[in-house]
């Protein structure tokens, strides 16, 4: 199958990337509130600058002591007020209130395509901690020496690859409890036809989920399953498509390939190791890396397509920002 790349748009997107990528950054992180501290003592890092930080460090995939020239850069052009030292960067990434507002941005960043999107593709795949689990647990206490990972579990769109909407769990997680919600957030703002999964999702709950909402789940069945319905009429109705219209049904399945591009995406260009020790730390690093991933796929459909890469419009749609006064445009 070949693929034909618009070139003089590719080229565009790469030449300009680094600088809309901050100012879409900034207006992402415009949106964020930050509450005025009570008390005496030390101020607090405002919690948008923090965000912005956190998450261009990751789009640099430089160490924090050797992010800090970028940050200055972004400091003196106006992107934040000050800039931060290394180590505040380090403990805001374990900071907690960091996980729902980047789970949001991702959500907030994925909104100038819903014209483009309506077939989407659900997976799940691992990130990797660059560090092992200790050797006193291992010599002591009998463990194997394995490295800590991640799951990401996503829900993306088939044409631009752009994230929807993520759930960050551990490595161990099961996949297919994570596909209700994931379906559902992505319903809130984008019109679904159709979503496709691998047999792990196979259930009928998930089936009938699909088609609630107005969609066609192309989700294959396993060999051992069968079409008794057991109170699911979706499940049926799919397993006799899936019967009888094979070749038609796996055509429309296969579109599922395009997560695997989307994750093969993120980990070639931000890496599949986490550099963060601590739990909540790697959690709001995975989800700066699927952020990062948006924005520059709005950069490549801005040249591609034609898109507007205004926010403004959309923000209101995620009270949980905190937002307190609209963003410039780009």
């Amino acid at each position: 199958m070949n693929y034909n790349q618009n070139w003089p748009a590719y080229n565009e997107a790469q030449i300009t990337e680094k600088q809309l990528f901050l100012d879409i950054l900034s207006e992402l992180c415009s949106y964020i509130s930050t509450q005025e501290q009570q008390g005496a003592g030390r101020p607090s890092a405002p919690l948008d600058e923090m965000v912005f930080s956190c998450v261009a460090k990751v789009y640099e995939k430089l160490s924090s002591r050797r992010n800090s020239t970028d940050l200055k850069f972004a400091c003196d052009k106006g992107y934040i007020g000050h800039n931060p030292h290394f180590n505040t960067v380090l403990k805001y990434f374990g900071d907690e209130r960091l996980t729902p507002l980047l789970t949001n941005l991702i959500q907030l960043s994925a909104l100038p395509l819903k014209d483009m999107e309506d077939t989407f593709a659900v997976d799940a795949s691992g990130l990797s901690s660059a560090f092992y689990s200790r050797w006193f647990d291992v010599r002591f206490n009998g463990e194997t020496r394995y490295h800590d990972w991640l799951k990401i579990h996503l829900i993306c769109g088939t044409k631009s690859n752009i994230v929807t909407h993520i759930i960050v769990t551990d490595g161990h997680s099961n996949d297919s409890p994570q596909f209700p919600t994931l379906v559902k957030e992505t319903a809130k703002h984008f019109e679904i036809k159709e979503i496709s999964a691998d047999k792990g999702y196979s259930s009928r709950e998930n089936v009938q989920l699909v088609c609630d909402i107005g969609a066609v789940p192309f989700i294959p069945y396993r060999s051992s399953t069968t079409g008794k319905s057991r109170g699911s009429s979706a499940w049926r109705k799919m397993y006799l498509q899936f019967q009888l219209h094979r070749e038609e049904f796996m055509e429309h399945y296969h579109k599922r390939s395009n997560v695997e591009s989307t994750f093969s995406m993120l980990k070639r260009k931000f890496s599949n190791k986490l550099m963060m020790k601590k739990e909540v730390g790697k959690t709001n690093e995975a989800l700066a890396k699927v952020l990062c991933h948006n924005i520059c796929v709005l950069i490549h459909e801005f040249y591609d397509s034609g898109i507007d890469l205004s926010l403004r419009k959309h923000a209101h749609l995620f009270p949980a920002l905190h937002i307190k006064e609209l963003g410039t445009t780009i």
